[in-house]
């Protein structure tokens, strides 16, 4: 069946729509979608009931954690770390539940976000969030790292890596190099999927940032979708 990957999603749940309109998705079709789908956006919660949604229709539909789920998940865990989520967007989506305080979220959506895996392996791809961590004997050891490592492409253990390709979100990048990761994908081996989606809707008028990307894993394709909140 088919697989496609979805970089951060950050709660732009129309532009997540709008993507998933341009594959053609069907029933037992999987989806890795690679973290990050709540906060700073419009609509952290539609995000995970639209999850909720796919995996009814029968589609598989794997939701790596984001270090932006970890700080939720961080605040329900001790109050005192409320603020952190909060200011990094959290406010967005409480106001998404309709809700006060972390702690008055629902346990259905608290357990979904904790059922989260750190990295996820398929089809000779290795999906994770931030990316792994070189310096280790096992780059994937680390689950902190795994949430906010950014620019690891230069120690890439390729012994290691054998022949899998990294995909992976966290670090807002410009279009142009996401696009010569996209062709050099056989050699580089690493493609990041996150164009800072939410930072069009946030009034960052960038040009080259502001778009939801999926790979297909299956026939290397990349679709590209403008954040339509």
């Amino acid at each position: 069946m088919p697989t496609y990957a979805i970089g951060d999603i950050h709660g732009c749940n129309r532009t997540f729509q709008a993507l998933l309109e341009q594959l053609p998705l069907q029933p037992g079709d999987k989806l890795v979608l690679l973290g990050d789908l709540i906060d700073r956006g419009p609509d952290s919660k539609g995000v995970v009931d639209l999850v909720f949604r796919l995996r009814e229709y029968g589609h598989r539909v794997v939701c790596l954690r984001g270090n932006h789920e970890q700080l939720l998940l961080d605040a329900i865990a001790d109050e005192s770390a409320w603020n952190r989520w909060l200011i990094n967007g959290g406010l967005e989506a409480l106001e998404s539940f309709g809700l006060a305080r972390p702690d008055q979220i629902p346990e259905l959506y608290l357990d979904f976000f904790r059922a989260m895996p750190f990295w996820y392996e398929t089809d000779g791809f290795l999906c994770v969030h931030g990316g792994p961590d070189f310096s280790l004997a096992d780059p994937l050891e680390n689950e902190h790292r795994l949430l906010w490592m950014r620019r690891w492409y230069a120690d890439i253990d390729y012994q290691w890596l054998g022949d899998r390709t990294i995909l992976h979100g966290h670090t807002p990048e410009e279009m142009e190099m996401i696009e010569t990761q996209y062709r050099n994908l056989e050699t580089g081996r690493y493609l990041n999927l996150d164009n800072g989606c939410v930072y069009a809707y946030r009034g960052m008028l960038r040009s080259d940032l502001g778009r939801l990307l999926a790979f297909s894993l299956d026939e290397g394709k990349l679709f590209v979708q403008k954040c339509v909140e």
